[in-house]
């Protein structure tokens, strides 16, 4: 059984691919079920994300696997499978685990140890549950990767300046403007990311933050705790030359705003310029806008340059994030090792107990005349007999690699002790998720 890893990020494809690949809530367990459908793939999660979209499969065929997922993603993007292929990354094994660990713990981010995405890693998971799609392995593997994260967020500094997306914005729009007091600030959109942007303009002097939402009430909300202003995405046009900076980050799939609107906007600044800065992918602004005058209009990747002068503090933590995920991925390839020697262990037992019993009764034709102590000391001799032969291939079993070495193993153990499929399997992913409800519920 392996674990792969396939996708790519912010640093493997630019974001016009990424936001043709961006998935939606609604389409993840439509997406999922699809691919267990495919008889490579057991089990199935789906990570996307503004940074990157990756897919995390269980499989006892990996390059059928692989190749299902790879169509997947040229299909999706609409794309000839060898173009998207340059942009994508796969992950086997050890590498596939240890990449899941680092992406949970921030360490594979845009922003060096981000919070977010760990949360982002959790959804992915329960969306995988609900659609029936994590069984036995993606459960345990779930389970390790938090505990992962959360030890390299504990024991390291990795995650302890509050440094994001949201504060790289920010930062880039200061450098534009120096001193950001006084400025008018616009927030498309009200989740998470528009409120930790409102809180680092907010300690940078903004004082005039207007909100906009396809939801008011949402708007509402988020203006209220930054005593800014609500407004609709209809109302947009009657206040967007009052902005100094906008940023974006809704979850459209279109675009937002569009050349017209910040063309007409602009003339009614009289040349004070515009900053923009779209952290959204897809992205909510139509990229003609940058050709505007006076419009200054940057995207989730031009944050690099931001990123770079705040990674420096953080390298050396990282490094010792990363000796954590080395140690947590060892236990979890133990676990997954014994996943599929437990089951040939059992099988081994049990059919050489069967044999044992067999011979042990056509012995027994010979020893009519022995006693129930006598009998008792040939059945106590037989087991010890069987245990000691069984012993170094049992020891053997429970500490295999999980590499071709470890296949190599079993297989001469099935071979060579002619053992017949036990048809022990892990549970499946429909089993795992009605226990899971269960649990929820009870």
């Amino acid at each position: 059984m392996r674990i792969c890893h396939i996708g790519l990020n912010h640093k493997t494809a630019p974001v016009e691919l990424r936001e043709r690949l961006a998935v939606g809530e609604h389409e993840i367990a439509e997406i999922l079920q699809h691919r267990i459908e495919n008889p490579a793939i057991r089990e199935a999660a789906l990570l996307s994300t503004c940074n990157r979209v990756e897919m995390t499969v269980v499989t006892h065929d990996p390059d059928a696997a692989i190749a299902a997922v790879h169509e997947w993603f040229a299909d999706k993007a609409g794309m000839d499978m060898e173009d998207v292929c340059e942009h994508l990354y796969t992950h086997t094994a050890e590498g596939a685990i240890q990449h899941l660990f680092r992406v949970a713990s921030g360490l594979d981010s845009l922003v060096l140890g981000e919070p977010q995405i760990l949360g982002q890693v959790k959804a992915s998971y329960e969306q995988a549950l609900s659609a029936g799609t994590a069984g036995h392995v993606l459960h345990r593997l779930y389970q390790s990767t938090f505990s992962a994260a959360k030890r390299a967020r504990s024991e390291t500094g990795i995650g302890k300046q509050s440094v994001n997306v949201s504060s790289c914005a920010v930062e880039l729009a200061r450098r534009i403007f120096g001193d950001l007091a006084g400025k008018t600030v616009l927030l498309m959109g009200a989740g998470e990311m528009a409120e930790l942007a409102a809180r680092h303009l907010k300690g940078n002097g903004c004082t005039d933050i207007l909100v906009a939402n396809r939801t008011l009430k949402r708007a509402q909300n988020l203006a209220l705790e930054f005593e800014g202003h609500a407004l609709t995405m209809e109302q947009l046009p009657d206040y967007l030359d009052a902005a100094d900076i906008v940023l974006s980050s809704t979850g459209a799939s279109t675009f937002v705003l569009l050349p017209d609107a910040v063309q007409s906007a602009m003339q009614k600044r009289r040349g004070r310029p515009m900053f923009l800065v779209d952290i959204a992918v897809p992205r909510d602004i139509d990229p003609r806008i940058g050709e505007v005058d006076g419009a200054y209009l940057y995207d989730i990747d031009d944050l690099q340059q931001v990123v770079q002068g705040n990674v420096e503090h953080r390298e050396q933590e990282a490094g010792l994030a990363d000796n954590i995920i080395i140690e947590e991925t060892a236990e979890f390839l133990r676990w997954l090792k014994s996943l599929e020697s437990v089951p040939l262990i059992r099988s081994i037992q049990q059919q050489m107990e069967i044999r044992r019993s067999e011979e042990v009764e056509k012995a027994l034709r010979y020893m009519k005349d022995f006693d129930a102590g006598q009998l008792e000391a040939v059945e106590r001799f037989s087991k010890a007999l069987m245990k000691r032969y069984l012993h170094p291939t049992l020891s053997t079993l429970k500490k295999l690699p999980d590499d071709i070495e470890g296949d190599l193993l079993m297989g001469a153990a099935t071979r060579l002790l002619d053992i017949e499929s036990s048809g022990h399997e892990p549970a499946s992913p429909h089993t795992l998720q009605k226990g899971h409800n269960e649990h929820s519920s009870g």
